[in-house]
């Protein structure tokens, strides 16, 4: 790819056990015809499962969350684990829920946006906007939600390596007005990217998983955070400001956090790097049991 973009040597995307075609099908099934009380005491059961069966990922869980919590004893973090299983597997649930969720549906479903001034600041440049997130609550609904306000939003994803997964998601999203971009080596996403922000488009794309040569390290958590030179690039070739946001599960209903946008105006990607690490780091310690990253630090 190239400067606008950076690298695609980014490790294989990590796919969760619960996120398998079977399963992503079953839940859309079981969401149109079951209470929503039923199928996340059903979520609730299977994340049990999960958890106990599949002790590798539940050690690496435990092992990231030393970050955050370094004086926890393990039965607290074993605990907080277990809660981000079944987290997970109602984010899951609700992936299904929403997917026949009408479009006046959604501001019952995120009735709250915290920092809605950013959101606004961000588009009035008139330059498009570049949203970054991690794997935090439910990012998924983030573009949904948009996408349902009458905002044109592109998603950048990696192949999941898995094609009907892939599929899957790539039709889900466009149920909601949501458009895929693909990074899969060719030229055509970084064209596709810089055009949709030219239009006065949101391209939105998770960030805290990437290990590719091309990456800027940042502080994070007691240690370091490999990040994608993309955004930043981006940022600096089309004048499009860098938004941080993130969309949480409180109570029944979800919340979008949206922090202050900024412009890269120089080569030097480093100190905007350390900006979208410590919004992230924020939202992690807000919300640790809303926290999925299944894979090594």
């Amino acid at each position: 790819m190239n400067a606008a973009t950076g690298s695609l040597e980014a490790r294989k995307p990590f796919r969760h056990l619960l996120a398998v075609p079977s399963f992503y099908r079953l839940g859309f099934a079981a969401a149109r015809r079951l209470p929503a009380r039923l199928l996340y005491a059903v979520g609730d059961t299977i994340a049990v499962a999960t958890y106990l069966t599949c002790r590798v990922q539940a050690q690496i869980l435990q092992a990231n969350l030393t970050r955050p919590f370094p004086h926890a004893s393990d039965r607290e973090r074993a605990r907080l684990a277990r809660r981000i299983f079944r987290n997970y597997a109602r984010y899951l649930v609700d992936y299904g829920r929403f997917r026949w969720t009408p479009r006046e549906g959604f501001e019952a479903v995120l009735p709250s946006l915290e920092g809605a001034d950013n959101l606004r600041e961000a588009f009035a440049l008139g330059r498009g906007v570049i949203l970054v997130t991690g794997h935090v609550g439910n990012w998924e609904l983030g573009g949904a939600f948009f996408g349902h306000r009458g905002l044109k939003v592109n998603v950048v994803t990696l192949p999941d390596g898995d094609r009907q997964i892939d599929a899957i998601r790539q039709t889900y999203r466009g149920q909601h007005s949501i458009a895929t971009i693909v990074l899969d080596g060719t030229p055509f996403a970084p064209i596709e990217m810089m055009a949709a922000l030219r239009r006065g488009e949101l391209v939105a794309m998770l960030v805290d998983r990437w290990q590719g040569a091309d990456s800027i390290p940042a502080a994070f958590l007691g240690g370091m955070l490999s990040l994608p030179r993309g955004p930043f690039a981006l940022s600096r070739a089309t004048g499009a400001p860098v938004l941080p946001a993130f969309v949480v599960r409180e109570g029944g209903a979800y919340k979008g956090i949206v922090e202050p946008p900024f412009v890269v105006e120089d080569d030097r990607f480093e100190p905007y790097a350390a900006r979208v690490a410590d919004t992230l780091e924020r939202a992690i310690r807000r919300y640790p049991d809303q926290w999925y990253h299944f894979v090594p630090l």
